[in-house]
C-alpha cells in the first residue's frame, strides 16, 4: 500500500476533516502521516496517523516588522528582504520532511500555497483538499461569499451572477495591486513567484487567479472536496474535482469542560431524554471565527424565555463571553465551548453560523438548522444551499425580532418537509462513507485505476 502525507495548518474544522480522511485511509491499509500544528499531535496519533509538526509561518510577523522601514531602504534591500521573507515561511523544514518521508501522495490544504509550490516543484504527486463550497466559476453558480440564489431576482440571473464574479475579480485584483505597493516586492504573490522559480515551477502555467480562492487555484492538480456534491447548488464540477463526502471526525479528544459546566450540561441532556412532548432542546454554536451579533443573541434568549420547556445550549466560541448576554433565564445555558457532536445527537434544532463543517454535522445528526449567517468566507453561500435544499431556514441577524425568531424555530420543529429533506440528505451523506468514495478516489490517484497492490 501507499505512503501518504496529509498537510494542513488550518483551523480546527479543517484539521478534523483531514484527520478523518487520514483515519479512513489508514483503515484501508495505507500509511498516513499528518503534518500540521504541534497541538494536533495527540489527536493524529489517537487515530492511527503518524505526526510531523509544521513550523509556524512567520510571514505576517516579518511583514509587520518590515513595514516599519522607509520606502527607499526597503527598495535598496529588496533581495535581502525577500530572502528573509522566504526563511520566515519555514518551508525549508517541510521540504526536508518530503525528502525523508518520500510519500507516494501528498494531500494538501488548498490554501497552503507555499507547501503546494514546494511539493509540486520537488516532483511529488499531490492532490489539494477543499473544505469550502464550490470555489470555481461554473455556469449558473454564484461566488460562494454571496447570498445570491440562482433563478431568484435579477441578481440570480445569468447576467447577475456574471456581474458578481466580475465585481469579485475586480476587488481581488485591486487588493493584489494595493498589497504589492504597500509591501514593496514582498507581497505574497511575489514571494510565491520567487519560491516557484527557485523550485523550477511555472506559477503562471499552474495557477488561475480568476477563481474564488485567494490568491489563486491550481487547475492542473486534482482536488478532493471534503463534502457532498448533493449539498451544492446544481452545477457540473470542473474536471479533476472529486467530491468524496463529508469528513466528520467523531472522536476529537475535546478539551474537557470545567467540572461545573459539565454537570450543568449533563443535567440538560438528561432532562431531554425524558419523554415529554413539550420539552425541546436547541443547540446554538458559532464556530471558531464567527463574531456573534449580541443584539440578535439577546433576542434569541428572549424567545426561549417565552417557551416553557424549551432549553437552549449556547456554545459561544472564543469571540464572546456568557456574561456578554446579561442575565439568562433558567432555560438558557451559555458556555465558552461545548461538545458539539454530543449535543447535536440529542438536539431538536440547531442555530448555526453557516460554517459548512457544522452544517454537515447537523445533516448527519438529522437536526434542522436556523442559519444566522456570520458573513465570513463562504457562510452566505452555505446558507443559500441550506435554504435551497429545504434542510433549514435563514435568519436575518439585522432585522429579526423575537417573534420572528420564534416563528422560524416553530417551523423548524414542526415542518415535516424539512424533516424529510434532512432524512434524504443524510442518507446521501452516509452513502459516501458506506461506499468508501474517498478511499477509492485516493486509490485512483495512486494507482491510476489499476487498483492497489496486495
Amino acid at each position: 500500500m501507499a505512503v501518504i502525507l496529509a498537510v494542513t495548518n488550518g483551523p480546527s474544522g479543517m484539521r478534523w476533516s483531514t484527520i478523518e480522511l487520514g483515519r479512513r485511509l489508514v483503515a484501508a491499509g495505507h500509511t498516513v502521516t499528518f503534518a500540521g500544528d504541534p497541538s494536533a499531535h495527540d489527536l493524529a496519533e489517537h487515530h492511527g496517523l503518524g505526526f510531523c509538526p509544521l513550523g509556524s509561518n512567520g510571514v505576517d510577523a516579518f511583514l509587520a516588522e518590515d513595514t516599519t522601514g522607509s520606502l527607499i531602504d526597503r527598495l535598496r534591500r529588496l533581495p535581502e528582504r525577500r530572502c528573509e521573507a522566504r526563511r520566515s515561511t519555514g518551508i525549508d523544514a517541510f521540504v526536508s520532511v518530503l525528502g525523508s518521508l518520500r510519500p507516494d501522495l501528498v494531500l494538501i490544504d488548498g490554501e497552503m500555497h507555499e507547501h503546494i509550490v514546494a511539493t509540486a516543484g520537488a516532483g511529488f504527486s499531490l492532490a489539494l483538499l477543499n473544505t469550502f463550497a464550490s470555489i470555481w466559476r461554473r455556469p449558473g453558480l454564484p461566488p460562494p461569499h454571496t447570498s445570491i440564489q440562482p433563478g431568484v431576482g435579477w441578481r440570480g440571473s445569468r447576467f447577475g451572477i456574471t456581474l458578481a464574479w466580475m465585481a469579485f475579480r475586480m476587488r481581488k485584483r485591486a487588493r493584489f495591486l494595493r498589497l504589492r505597493a504597500q509591501r514593496v516586492g514582498c507581497d505574497r504573490i511575489s514571494l510565491l513567484r520567487g519560491l516557484a522559480s527557485e523550485m523550477g515551477l511555472d506559477l503562471d502555467r499552474e495557477t488561475d487567479a480568476s477563481q474564488w480562492l485567494i490568491p489563486f487555484t491550481y487547475p492542473r492538480f486534482p482536488v478532493l472536496s471534503l463534502h457532498a456534491l448533493e449539498f451544492e447548488l446544481p452545477h457540473e464540477p470542473p474536471p479533476g474535482v472529486h467530491y468524496v463526502g463529508p469528513m466528520v471526525l467523531e472522536d476529537r479528544l475535546d478539551r474537557p469542560m470545567a467540572e461545573a459546566d459539565r454537570r450543568l450540561l449533563d443535567g440538560v441532556l438528561d432532562r431531554h431524554v425524558q419523554s415529554n412532548p413539550d420539552r425541546v432542546l436547541i443547540f446554538a454554536g458559532f464556530g471558531s471565527f464567527f463574531t456573534a451579533r449580541r443584539r440578535w443573541l439577546r433576542r434569541l434568549v428572549a424567545a426561549i424565555r417565552e417557551r416553557p420547556g424549551w432549553e437552549l445550549v449556547l456554545a459561544l466560541g472564543d469571540r464572546s463571553e456568557p456574561a456578554d448576554l446579561g442575565e439568562l433565564p433558567a432555560g438558557v445555558h451559555a458556555f465558552a465551548r461545548a461538545p458539539q457532536l454530543e449535543i447535536l445527537a440529542r438536539a431538536d434544532a440547531a442555530i448555526v453560523h453557516g460554517g459548512i463543517n457544522t452544517i454537515d454535522e447537523c445533516v448527519l445528526a438529522g437536526v434542522p438548522m436556523l442559519t444566522s449567517c456570520g458573513g465570513e468566507t463562504d457562510m452566505a453561500g452555505n446558507t443559500v444551499r441550506v435554504v435551497h435544499h429545504g434542510i433549514g431556514l435563514a435568519a436575518d441577524p439585522e432585522r429579526d425580532t423575537t417573534g420572528r425568531i420564534l416563528d422560524r424555530l416553530d417551523r423548524l420543529l414542526g415542518d415535516l418537509s424539512i424533516a424529510g429533506n434532512l432524512s434524504r440528505m443524510g442518507a446521501l451523506y452516509r452513502a459516501y462513507s458506506e461506499e468508501e468514495v474517498a478511499q477509492r478516489a485516493v486509490d485512483r490517484l495512486l494507482f491510476g485505476g489499476r487498483g492497489p497492490s496486495p
